[in-house]
């Protein structure tokens, strides 16, 4: 009977309406509900989610806190951790403090948001941080607010969840917070998906009506009963997966959901599990290092080391500040301020605050004033004050190192004493006492070497001493050297430069100085201003010279005398016979030519044996008028075949009618004879024209008459270098056996007793003239 009316369309349509309304309005009511029931529970499981997350990091701030105690330190650790946490996918846990700056976040730390207004305006930050000041430490809080990023392309606002928690030790607020949409977007899947069952459950017969309802409803309960189990605690429950559908992807997500839940947490304990392993390992690290610092303080004996605060006051006292100021580290340690090692006078004139400045500003503060012990004795020391530092560089107190000076004082005392004493010892020295170091650049110079060299001692240190050498730098390289071979040397001749640039010669010691280490750091020498006493020396030895010459010419004079009266005997009879002889013979005898050739010999031999008789007759020298053209004939009477037999020839342009000079005519002879035997030697090596020149005139010196004689010839001349040294005695360039270096010399001497002058001029190579001026009695012209 039903089929025929179940074949009825309308009726088969009213059947099917029926029971669609009958069977499946209710069913939707039930998926409706269940499905309300899985949203309520899928949030408060959210929430509570977050809610752990929050809580977790509460934790571990709490741990750190009591084992480090030291925010700053903490804060390292956990920023790394807490930013690895996600939440959704772009949720994440922040740390805030009760002033709006941000202590951990991933993008914006340090930066202050209390006044951070959401897409209405609403202060939610604001309203966040006062909500968990109320609420107190330890409570969690909810605010939910819109929130749009338009760095992220949002065009509309979206709800926003965040869980608080006040951690009152710090003044932090953790914050976990994400998007409602990213919570309860497989929620909103399912919904969509059911209405699409819903909708096309209409088109199918009631068993699938009814077969859809009880496959959405018992995965649902069953969901819900584990979201329930998961609420209370229990995160190892997971939802079974009967199909593929959407009820088996919602299982998958909140399956997934709870591993990544469960993994956090898990991952949060072991994180907090190792933080606290590393903080014991730390601690155990720093207790090791501060029994270090102890020991190492308590082994520096001689040196006072306190640390003290802001204030003062005395927070650390080593063994050596116990041994310096008598005080017993028990008795200062946070009980005393550190005035009471510094002196009364020192506290009214606020030395504690001007020390505290001074380190503030310089980092550290050095200086040496007095302290006293517990005693009240007062001793010298040496304060050195820096600055202890909190990680912010904030200086939070201070570390005073104390060191006793009295035995340095004392010895500085003792050295400054010597040094005042050899510094006496060295100016009051009559010889010169010089110093340089390894460049030869002069460092020390006595009192006595300023009046050698005649330049003071501000105008000699840091000079080069090569510069008051006469040959310069290349006497200082061989001093170094010689001193660098010998180590010292004495009784060393240098000559060296005055200031007003005369040559000094210089008897010196010379040695090197050393350091403690027996380094090489310097030269040292003694001088000793020899000048004077070579002058003597040498005019001794002319004069002494002079002697053996004259005894010598007296020897020769003797001599000359002896033989002259010899030759003057045959003389005599040879004249006495050519007289008999010509006055026998005729007129015109044709030999008469002849014999008086022979005449004219003898007597120039007479005339030769008479001067010869003459000049070494031993007489005082007697000074008269006298022609100063008769000396020089004489040399020449003596000289004359001598030059002819060297090949020389001898111009003579004497004046006559010069003015009478005064002087000692053999002397004077003497000089003529020692100045052509020096011109003839001087030719002897040439090979060019021998010719000597002769000449007397009158002129003037220093408005003066003088009578000039100037003997010149064409030798080699005298080089430049021994131009000044000819008149020195025994200065000789001959070869030795042809000369004494006497002959200038003592010309020079006899011109001098004479009031005259002796000038050499020569060139090289260009022959020499020397200028023989004598006082006239009467002005006269040649």
């Amino acid at each position: 009977m039903f089929i025929p009316l179940f074949r009825d369309w309308k009726i088969r349509t009213k059947l099917i309406s029926v029971t669609l309304f009958v069977v499946l309005v209710p069913l939707l009511c039930v998926a409706v509900l269940s499905m309300n029931r899985f949203g309520k529970a899928l949030k408060t499981a959210s929430d509570e989610n977050l809610e752990h997350l929050a809580r977790s990091v509460y934790s571990m701030c709490k741990v750190h806190q009591e084992v480090v105690q030291e925010k700053e330190r903490i804060v390292h650790f956990l920023d790394e951790e807490i930013k690895e946490i996600k939440v959704g996918d772009t949720g994440y846990i922040y740390i805030i403090d009760t002033e709006g700056v941000l202590k951990i976040h991933p993008a914006r730390e340090g930066e202050n948001i209390l006044d951070l207004r959401d897409s209405s305006g609403f202060q939610y930050i604001h309203a966040m941080i006062t909500d968990a000041l109320a609420l107190g430490n330890g409570v969690v809080g909810t605010i939910r607010y819109p929130w749009m990023n338009p760095e992220l392309g949002e065009q509309s606002p979206r709800q926003k969840i965040n869980k608080y928690i006040y951690f009152k030790p710090w003044n932090w607020i953790i914050v976990a917070g994400t998007y409602e949409d990213e919570i309860y977007h497989s929620l909103y899947e399912t919904e969509h998906f059911i209405i699409f069952v819903a909708l096309g459950a209409l088109l199918l017969v009631f068993f699938l009506v009814f077969t859809l309802s009880k496959v959405l409803t018992r995965p649902v309960q069953e969901l819900t009963e584990i979201t329930t189990r998961m609420v209370g605690g229990d995160l190892s429950q997971r939802a079974h997966i009967h199909g593929a559908d959407e009820i088996g992807i919602l299982g998958v997500s909140f399956n997934r959901m709870i591993s990544q839940i469960q993994n956090y947490t898990s991952n949060l304990e072991k994180m907090v599990e190792a933080r606290t392993g590393e903080l014991k390992e730390s601690r155990e690290k720093y207790r090791d290092i501060s029994r270090f610092l102890n020991n190492v303080l308590d082994s520096a004996t001689m040196y006072a080391i306190m640390a003290l605060d802001f204030y003062g006051n005395i927070i650390e006292f080593n063994r050596g500040a116990e041994k310096l100021f008598g005080w017993k580290k028990e008795d200062v340690l946070n009980n005393k301020n550190i005035n009471i090692t510094i002196l009364p006078e020192d506290r009214r004139k606020g030395i504690q605050k001007e020390m505290s400045k001074r380190t503030r500003i310089e980092g550290v503060c050095e200086l040496e004033m007095y302290r006293v012990r517990k005693s009240g004795e007062r001793f010298p020391a040496h304060t050195t004050v820096t600055a202890i530092k909190d990680p912010s560089g904030k200086a939070t107190g201070f570390v005073e190192i104390v060191r006793d000076i009295t035995l340095r004082r004392r010895l500085e005392k003792e050295l400054r004493e010597t040094k005042e004493f050899l510094e006496n010892v060295m100016e009051s020295s009559v010889d010169g006492i010089l110093t340089t170091d390894l460049k030869g650049k002069i460092t020390y110079q006595n009192r006595a070497m300023e009046e050698i060299l005649g330049y003071p001692k501000e105008e000699v240190l840091g000079e080069h001493i090569s510069r008051f050498y006469v040959r310069g730098i290349q006497q200082a390289r061989d001093v170094m050297a010689l001193l660098q071979k010998e180590k010292k040397t004495v009784h060393y001749e240098i000559e060296v430069k005055g200031n007003e640039g005369e040559v000094l010669t210089i008897l010196t010691s010379l040695f090197l100085l050393r350091d403690e280490e027996a380094n090489v750091i310097g030269t040292a020498g003694i001088f000793k201003d020899i000048t004077e006493q070579k002058r003597l020396e040498a005019r001794l030895k002319a004069t002494q010279a002079s002697l053996v010459e004259a005894s010598k010419m007296r020897a020769l004079g003797e001599l000359v005398a002896g033989v002259a009266h010899e030759l003057n005997n045959p003389l005599m009879a040879s004249q006495t016979i050519l007289h008999v002889i010509f006055k026998n013979l005729p007129d015109d005898y044709p030999e008469r030519e002849r014999l008086e050739i022979i005449r004219k010999c003898n007597d120039r031999i007479e005339k030769i044996v008479e001067h010869l008789r003459e000049f070494s007759r031993q007489t005082k020298p007697e000074f008269k008028e006298i022609d100063i053209n008769q000396p020089i004939e004489n040399a020449l009477i003596i000289t004359g075949q001598q030059l002819l037999n060297h090949n020389i020839s001898i111009v003579r342009k004497l004046s006559q009618n010069l003015p009478k000079a005064i002087g000692d005519s053999n002397q004077l002879e003497q000089v003529f004879l020692n100045l052509i035997s020096n011109a003839r030697d001087a030719m002897d090596e040439i090979t060019g024209p021998k010719e000597l020149t002769i000449l007397s005139y009158m002129s003037e010196y220093d408005e003066h008459p003088m009578v000039v004689v100037s003997v010149q010839d064409t030798g080699e001349g005298i080089p430049e270098e021994n131009l000044n040294k000819v008149l020195e005695p025994f200065f000789s360039t001959k070869p030795v056996g042809k000369g004494t270096g006497l002959g200038l010399s003592l010309c020079f001497g006899i011109i001098e007793a004479h009031g005259g002058k002796l000038e050499i001029e020569s060139q090289h190579g260009n022959g020499t003239e020397v200028k023989v001026l004598l006082p006239a009695k009467e002005t006269g012209k040649e």
